[in-house]
């Protein structure tokens, strides 16, 4: 997921880490300090707080995306309606984890299945390959001008999220010609 987020070259991330998303934002970032994009991180209090900066940033015209799971997206789903109304096309990547219940980490869709009325598109993968494809299109389905709308790229927590497992990539010309300039 990483991966697929250095090839798109977001404008801006905001996240706050939450395992096992943290994984996922911890490479974006390495990326980040490499050179290799030139995305601005916003480094937020919380995952409240990291939707929020998104909400503005692509409000302002931004490539917006974030990451999270589980308790990070419950406290992220009044900000969800918020996107969702704004018409805002931001990309949220999220391996599914479950809400704690006093402590639970199985990989359940309890997090996502509380924001499934926001109008926030849900998009849910069984493999590391489908995270790779889909959270490259959900940059076109979000962006699409007939819907506009903010798009959650689903995984297994703790099993797609921490497996190894072989995938093609695109080279990234072509994903850059696919998800194209953000307009």
């Amino acid at each position: 997921v990483a991966w697929a987020m250095r090839q798109i070259n977001p404008d801006v991330v905001a996240a706050y880490p939450i395992t096992p998303q943290s994984d996922i934002v911890e490479a974006f970032a390495s990326y980040v300090a490499d050179g290799l994009v030139d995305t601005i991180i916003v480094p937020a209090e919380s995952e409240h707080s990291a939707l929020s900066a998104c909400v503005g940033a692509s409000a302002c015209g931004a490539r917006t995306m974030t990451a999270t799971c589980s308790q990070g997206l419950a406290l992220m789903w009044e900000i969800l309606y918020i996107a969702s109304s704004l018409r805002l096309p931001i990309i949220m990547a999220n391996p599914n984890l479950a809400l704690s219940a006093p402590i639970n980490i199985p990989c359940d869709h309890s997090d996502t299945m509380g924001a499934r009325d926001s109008c926030v598109i849900q998009l849910y993968r069984e493999h590391a390959q489908e995270a790779d494809d889909n959270l490259i299109q959900a940059v076109r389905i979000a962006e699409n001008e007939g819907g506009m709308l903010p798009v959650l790229v689903s995984h297994d927590g703790f099993i797609t999220s921490h497996c190894t497992q072989p995938i093609e990539v695109l080279p990234d010309a072509v994903v850059q010609e696919f998800v194209g300039q953000y307009k």
